[in-house]
């Protein structure tokens, strides 16, 4: 399979997962709302069930999700036949860890194995390396890919493995800071660049 191709298939992957994910999400809303017609609902054990529910909806999607950042953020730093063996090695092991540990196990080692990556990522993009590949040209922009696809991974870990940790809610904004300033990054690189440049 060319890049090329490999990168269209990515694009489309994650957007109809983002699209399903929205839609639970609107459905969980949805549902919430029609349930707190009872005010002390959530101090029964239908909120719990409405918690499992709603978890047990996303964890597919947040799946296949993980799959495709698993896929497309070692194409920064490898070449093609190593992206490809590597992937499978890395869908393999998750695989086999959700079989043998559960799933949270498997997700938990993909998104450490995927932050990792980015982490590398993203140091790399800040000292405009040229060992690191990417779809679009400008040192902005890059750096926008690089916050978004961290904050998106730092997201799916704090719900898939940290959701009893005390620093829980401190994580989640640090992820959501992270998808806000890469999309303003990526969205507005023209203009930031030009700010940057006239500054």
């Amino acid at each position: 399979m060319k890049l090329k191709n490999y990168d269209y298939y990515l694009i489309i992957l994650t957007t109809l997962v983002l699209f399903a994910i929205g839609l639970v999400c609107i459905y969980g809303i949805t549902y919430y709302n029609y349930l707190s017609a009872n005010p002390a609902w959530t101090r029964t054990p239908q909120y719990v069930q409405y918690i499992e529910d709603m978890n047990l909806y996303l964890y597919p999607f947040l799946i296949l999700l993980l799959i495709a950042l698993g896929l497309c953020i070692p194409k920064r730093l490898f070449e093609q036949d190593i992206l490809v063996k590597l992937s499978a090695a890395m869908l393999t092991a998750t695989l086999i860890l959700m079989f043998l540990s559960g799933m949270e196990t498997g997700m938990g080692f993909i998104l450490a194995v995927t932050s990792g990556l980015q982490g590398i990522v993203l140091i790399m993009t800040i000292k405009k390396s040229r060992a690191i590949r990417f779809e679009r040209e400008g040192y902005v922009v890059r750096l926008g890919s690089s916050l978004l696809h961290l904050g998106v991974v730092i997201l799916v870990l704090n719900f898939v493995s940290l959701r009893e940790n005390p620093l829980h809610i401190s994580i989640f904004w640090s992820g959501t800071v992270l998808v806000i300033a890469g999309n303003v990054f990526s969205f507005y690189s023209g203009r930031i660049a030009s700010f940057i440049h006239y500054e």
